[in-house]
């Protein structure tokens, strides 16, 4: 009975080896951290592929490379890939992957399927689009980053923070894609004065797979607002003062905030009820000489409410009217309410079909030190 026991015993602790015998050290590895996705200019059926990657070699010449290949799908392209590198690629560590703004129209879909099969893609990489081509996003040298992939991660993170662009991951993209009632979204990655100075502000707005849109400045934050991501962030405006022609300034930092949808079928019309309530405090108000008592603080943020409101508006009439295009995400309360309904095949005529109802709440919380 010993024997056998010790025999069970030694199986067991040999059992958890069985995993490892093809292991690969980091050392034998290529370990990319970017990827770019363009359309080839010289082969338009064609893509031309990105990988950014940190050299490891103690005598190469640059402390990353840049390597692209043209194929007419992602995986043909990571073999061609793999021909020209020197380790084995692990895309398993992947930060960011960026779409030219033309592969974007184009769709992508087909690069998501790829990216779930073998080698695998981090389900929690970050998908965003770039004005123009993503090989020449990958190439720039950032000034406080030795990869612009590991740049535009942090951006991205802190633009989100900011109630600016929204996270968009190779999982949640996906998900958004199959699940009927929302149309994906992600960052779309602008350049400043400077070829090295990047703006992530801007969101790129999708129908399944394919870029129709780009939303910016207030847009931006109003659309955030819609899909109830509300974070940090300051939001600015111009303020008149009654009686008084000049225009004031006047900001505040947002502090969170919540969303609620409500949906109501009357006389076989659709109704959507949208309360948004930002939570905040005063930032900025530059006019002299106002005392910031309960009846101005409360005046403020009727006034706040009101501009946010017309932002707001505006933004959804983009996506109601112009674009017929459910990107808030109505159709999966519609759907949960309503499934006798809903129309998944045919859901984005009636969003914009529907009656929407936004009403917008700002509230100043604390108004700061005063004179």
């Amino acid at each position: 009975m010993k024997k056998i026991l010790r025999l069970f015993i030694c199986f067991v602790m040999v059992l958890p080896l069985q995993g490892c015998w093809d292991s690969i050290g980091l050392e034998e590895l290529l370990i990319v951290y970017g990827l770019g996705v363009d359309i080839s200019q010289d082969h338009p059926d064609k893509y031309l592929f990105t990988i950014g990657f940190p050299t490891i070699i103690e005598e190469a010449p640059e402390e990353k490379s840049i390597y692209f290949t043209e194929a007419p799908s992602l995986g043909a392209g990571k073999c061609n890939m793999q021909n020209k590198v020197y380790r084995q690629i692990s895309y398993d560590n992947i930060r960011v992957i960026v779409f030219g703004e033309e592969a974007a129209k184009r769709g992508i879909i087909n690069h998501v399927d790829s990216m779930f099969r073998e080698p695998l893609f981090r389900g929690t990489a970050r998908f965003a689009v770039v004005k123009d081509r993503a090989v020449d996003l990958l190439s720039i040298k950032p000034p406080v980053a030795l990869l612009v992939s590991s740049f535009i991660y942090d951006s991205i993170e802190q633009n989100y923070e900011g109630t600016t662009v929204p996270i968009t991951t190779l999982r949640n993209f996906s998900h958004e894609y199959y699940t009927d009632g929302i149309e994906p979204a992600m960052p779309y990655i602008c350049y400043g004065a400077k070829p090295d100075e990047l703006n992530i502000g801007c969101i790129a707005l999708f129908k399944k797979d394919r870029m129709i849109y780009k939303l910016h400045g207030h847009q931006s934050k109003a659309f955030m607002l819609l899909r109830g991501e509300i974070n940090r962030g300051i939001y600015a405006f111009d303020y008149s003062i009654p009686d008084n022609n000049n225009k004031e300034s006047i900001a505040i930092n947002l502090k969170g905030g919540n969303s609620k949808i409500k949906t109501e079928l009357i006389d076989s019309k659709l109704h959507i009820y949208h309360d948004i309530t930002v939570n905040s405090t005063l930032a900025e108000f530059i006019p002299f000489g106002v005392v910031l008592d309960k009846d101005t603080i409360k005046k403020l943020e009727e006034y706040l409410s009101q501009k946010i409101h017309k932002d707001v508006s505006s933004t959804l009439k983009i996506l109601q009217t112009q674009l017929k295009n459910d990107n808030v995400g109505y159709g999966k309360f519609v759907k949960a309410n309503h499934p006798e309904f809903f129309n998944a095949a045919n859901w984005n005529a009636q969003f914009a079909d529907a009656v929407i109802h936004i009403n917008t709440t700002v509230k100043i919380t604390t108004v700061g030190v005063l004179r």
